[in-house]
């Protein structure tokens, strides 16, 4: 006895229901990545593009930097952080190169290895050396961050502004220390960098790792 046939509407029917249920929506495009630019004299000086990983091209140095842990390979070299109670320490082939430490306003101060202070930027966006002079001072306006020749763009933390400009420091610690600090303020929203009240009173960076040492 032959089974009966099977009409070829309902197989046409069929046919479009899985075909229906296969398909998915296209994942919506994503935004493009914030890009955070220094420029001086119209040159690009530095450029920051957060992430995983965070990438940045300091003074023509384009580096790659991991931020969870914080780690970087620049040609032999290995550069990492190790953050501690006392800030975060980078690192280079192991040895520690320079200290960061993030202060209650949300400014950062830079140490060398042995605890000396090199440098103090704080919220409001001033940038002293170790005996707190004042060096350079962010000036804000509604669509950028000027620092002495630089314009910076993509970003209202003056502090962050402040590093990345920063000719005291070598390229490497410029792009670590702003990844970890933009890695930081995407784990932590509530506790992002603000910035600071105009003319803020500088700290006495000397005196106070002084009395830390003792």
């Amino acid at each position: 006895m032959n089974p009966p046939s099977v009409s070829h509407r309902r197989v046409l029917a069929l046919a479009l229901i899985a075909g229906c249920q296969g398909k998915s929506e296209p994942d919506p495009p994503r935004p493009p990545r914030p890009v955070i630019e220094a420029r001086s004299g119209g040159t690009t000086s530095a450029r920051i593009v957060p992430g995983h990983p965070c990438r940045a091209d300091i003074d023509g140095n384009e580096l790659l930097i991991g931020t969870e842990p914080l780690v970087m390979q620049v040609g032999n070299s290995r550069w990492s952080g190790d953050a501690a109670a006392d800030g975060t320490t980078l690192r280079k082939d192991g040895a520690a190169f320079v200290r960061l430490h993030d202060t209650p306003d949300a400014g950062v101060e830079v140490f060398d290895p042995h605890g000396g202070a090199i440098l103090l930027v704080t919220a409001d966006g001033a940038l002293a050396n170790a005996r707190g002079e004042i060096l350079r001072r962010a000036a804000p306006t509604s669509a950028a961050i000027k620092i002495g020749d630089s314009v910076v763009t993509g970003t209202s933390d003056l502090v962050l502004g402040v590093l990345i400009t920063a000719p005291e420091l070598i390229p490497e610690v410029r792009a670590l220390a702003a990844c970890h600090r933009l890695s930081l303020s995407r784990s932590n929203p509530g506790s992002a960098p603000s910035q600071g009240k105009p003319g803020a009173a500088l700290p006495d960076v000397l005196s106070r790792e002084q009395a830390a040492r003792k």
